[in-house]
C-alpha cells in the first residue's frame, strides 16, 4: 500500500548528548550557522531527561511515548529474572510498542536509522537500522538487503572506544569515518516511501564523553571539537534542506523535530556505587548475601523477593534499609539527591524498576562496577551526562499555530505521537 499524500509525515534528528547550552554557545560563536538559522524560525529550548539520564532510558521514553515504568528500560543493563547474572538490555526487553510499531498498525511506513535500543532489528513497516548497542551487523538491518547495503559499504556500527586510550588520532579518524557512515543513511534511505524518518547522531556523545572537559580548558583536541560540531551542523542542514524540499514540492504536512537525549558536563570524579554499598557493610559479594546491589549507573536494588527468588530481605525491613541508603548517600560529595522508586516510577513494569535512583552531583561520573576499588577514583572520561540541558527544536513546514509545550523528553516524545496523529492503545493490542 502507498502512502496517503494526505497523511502527516515527521523527520527526527537526535543528536545524541548535545547539550542546550553548547548548543546555544557553538550557536552564537558560528560553529553551528544552519542550526543557529533553523533555532531562530522554530519552536526549541531546553528540557529535562529522565531519571536515570542514560540513552537507553531517555530514547526509548521517547520513542514509546511512556515512561520508563511502562517500557521497562531503567538502563543498559538489567538483572537476569532468577539470579544476579547482568545481562544488556535490548530491543526485545521494550514492554510498550515503539512509534513504528503503531504507525505500522495504519499500513503507514517508518525509517528508523542508528536510534539506540533498537538492536537486534526487529521486523516493522518500513526499514531499521539498528544503534548502539549494536553488536553484529547480520542483526542489524531489516529487511534483509539492508544489511547487504551495511557490509557492502563497511558501514560502523560505532567508533573503536578501546581506540582512544591508545592512539587518540586514530580513534578521532574513527569517529570521523562513523559520523560518514551515518551521513550516507540519509543519501540511502531518503529517497523511500515513508511517514517517519528518524536518524540518532550518536557519536556526538562519544566525542563528549572523551573530550568535553578538554574542550572546555582549550586543551589540544579544542579544534578538533569545534570541526566536529561544525560537521553535525552540515548533518542538520542537510536534513533541513531534504525536509524544505519535500515540503514544498509535494505539499506535504511535514514537521522536522531535533532533540538530544540529556544533557553534558565536565567531569570531576568517579562514584563507583556497588563499592560504596561494600564499604558501608551493605554488599559483601553480589549474590543472595547482598542487602544491596547497584547497576549502572545510579540505581540501587535492594534484595528481596519477588525481584530476586532467594532475597533475603521483608518489606518492613526494605523499607528501614530505604531510609538508612538515603541518609548516608545524601552525605556524600558526589550526590545531589536520592530518589525512592515510587517518587520516579509507576506503570506496568514497575517489577523491574530500582528501588533507589540516585542523582549525582554535576561533575560526578557514576559507575556501578562489581570490582575491588577506591569508592572515589579520577576518572577516563573528560565528560558526563546531566538530567538537565538536554534540548529540543520543533519546526513546522505546515504552518501549524499551536506551540509545543515540553518540560521534558516525555512531553516531547507525545507530541510527536500527537504529529502523526497516532494514538496509544493497550500494548495487547498491537
Amino acid at each position: 500500500m502507498t502512502r496517503s499524500e494526505s497523511s502527516p509525515r515527521v523527520v527526527i534528528l537526535g543528536l545524541d548528548g548535545v547539550s542546550w547550552p553548547l548548543v546555544q554557545k557553538l550557536t552564537q560563536e558560528g560553529v553551528m550557522p544552519r542550526l543557529k538559522a533553523l533555532a531562530e524560525e522554530s519552536n526549541c529550548g531546553p528540557m529535562l531527561s529522565t531519571l536515570p539520564e542514560i540513552s537507553p532510558v531517555a530514547w526509548t521514553t521517547f520513542f514509546t511515548g511512556r515512561s520508563p515504568g511502562d517500557h521497562g528500560i531503567y538502563g543498559f543493563t538489567e538483572f537476569e529474572a532468577e539470579n544476579y547474572k547482568v545481562r544488556f538490555n535490548s530491543s526485545g526487553q521494550i514492554r510498550v510498542p515503539a512509534l513504528w510499531d503503531w504507525l505500522g498498525l495504519k499500513n503507514r511506513k517508518s525509517v528508523v536509522l542508528n536510534v539506540p535500543m533498537t538492536y537486534p532489528a526487529q521486523a516493522l513497516s518500513g526499514i531499521m537500522v539498528s544503534g548502539f548497542v549494536a553488536h553484529s551487523i547480520d542483526r542489524a538491518g531489516f529487511p534483509s538487503w539492508v544489511v547487504d547495503f551495511l557490509k557492502k559499504n563497511n558501514y560502523r556500527l560505532e567508533a573503536d572506544f578501546e581506540a582512544v586510550h591508545k592512539d587518540r588520532q586514530a580513534f578521532l579518524d574513527d569517529l570521523d569515518l562513523t559520523l560518514a557512515g551515518r551521513m550516507d543513511l540519509i543519501e540511502r534511505f531518503w529517497p523511500e516511501n515513508w511517514d517517519l524518518f528518524f536518524l540518532v547522531l550518536t557519536d556526538s556523545d562519544r566525542l563528549n564523553h572523551f573530550f568535553y572537559r578538554e574542550y572546555e580548558e582549550k586543551g589540544s583536541i579544542h579544534q578538533y571539537f569545534l570541526d566536529y560540531y561544525h560537521r553535525l551542523d552540515k548533518a542538520v542542514g542537510r536534513i533541513h534542506d531534504l525536509a524544505e524540499r519535500m515540503a514544498h514540492e509535494e505539499s506535504a504536512d511535514l514537521c522536522l523535530v531535533l532533540l538530544s537525549d540529556h544533557g553534558f558536563t565536565g567531569v570531576k570524579e568517579e562514584f563507583h556505587l556497588n563499592r560504596w554499598l561494600n564499604a558501608q557493610g551493605f554488599q559483601d559479594s553480589a549474590g543472595p548475601e547482598a542487602l544491596a546491589l547497584a547497576l549502572d549507573p545510579t540505581r540501587i536494588y535492594l534484595n528481596r523477593a519477588p525481584r530476586f527468588p532467594s532475597g533475603r530481605l521483608n518489606g518492613s525491613e526494605a523499607e528501614i534499609l530505604v531510609r538508612k541508603l538515603t541518609d548516608r548517600l545524601m552525605a556524600e560529595p558526589a550526590v545531589e539527591s536520592v530518589f525512592k522508586r515510587s517518587e520516579l516510577f509507576s506503570g506496568q513494569a514497575l517489577d523491574m524498576a530500582p528501588d533507589i535512583v540516585v542523582k549525582p552531583a554535576a561533575g560526578f561520573e557514576f559507575k556501578a562496577k562489581f570490582t575491588p576499588g577506591p569508592v572515589y577514583s579520577p576518572s577516563l572520561l573528560m565528560g558526563t551526562h546531566t538530567r538537565e540541558g538536554a534540548f529540543y527544536l520543533v519546526h513546522d513546514f505546515s504552518g501549524r499555530k499551536e506551540k509545543p509545550i515540553v518540560d521534558d523528553i516525555l512531553d516531547l516524545g507525545r507530541y510527536v505521537f500527537t504529529l502523526l496523529d497516532v494514538k496509544q492503545r493497550d500494548s495487547h493490542e498491537i
